[in-house]
């Protein structure tokens, strides 16, 4: 009894294989950490409820949470963000509607509009972007430093449409 012949290999060329330099094999890394922790909720996609263990979020569809904690908060100019969030920055492209809280830099593109109550540390607000709602300004020391004192806010109601840097 003879055993069957294997079959030959597909013609065309043998499959590459990637070879990365040493160089680059920590940052390769160091981006796969990155977005190991990022969650892109896509246009037609909506998420109600719980969002947990994550550090980035981008949205392009629709999220409606109770409350939320990230580092990055990106919302798309077709994204709808419903609930509180408290995150390092955010850019906010398309709408937020909720409280709002940035450790840092705030950014609301000219398509953006945020509705309801936020607080930063650092605004920007494109031409033709919206605030509608409180805004409160972070004047504290970020935490770490030296400076211990209360936080004190800067708050104003507020419904703009045009250019704020601060």
């Amino acid at each position: 009894m003879s055993l069957p012949t294997p079959p030959s290999p597909m013609p065309g060329p043998a499959p590459r294989q990637r070879i990365t330099p040493n160089r680059n094999n920590h940052q390769e890394k160091t981006r796969t950490v990155d977005n190991a922790r990022t969650l892109i909720v896509h246009n037609s996609i909506t998420i109600r409820g719980s969002i947990e263990n994550i550090e980035r979020l981008i949205v392009e569809g629709t999220v409606a949470v109770e409350h939320l904690t990230v580092k990055e908060l990106i919302i798309a100019p077709d994204g709808h963000f419903h609930g509180s969030a408290e995150a390092g920055t955010a850019e906010v492209a398309g709408t937020l509607e909720g409280d709002l809280t940035v450790r840092n830099m705030l950014t609301i593109r000219a398509s953006g509009r945020l509705l309801g109550n936020a607080e930063c540390r650092r605004l920007q607000v494109d031409e033709g972007g919206q605030v509608t709602g409180k805004l409160g300004m972070i004047t504290s020391a970020l935490p770490g430093n030296k400076d211990h004192n209360v936080s004190h806010h800067h708050e104003s109601e507020k419904h703009s449409t045009g250019s704020h840097h601060a």
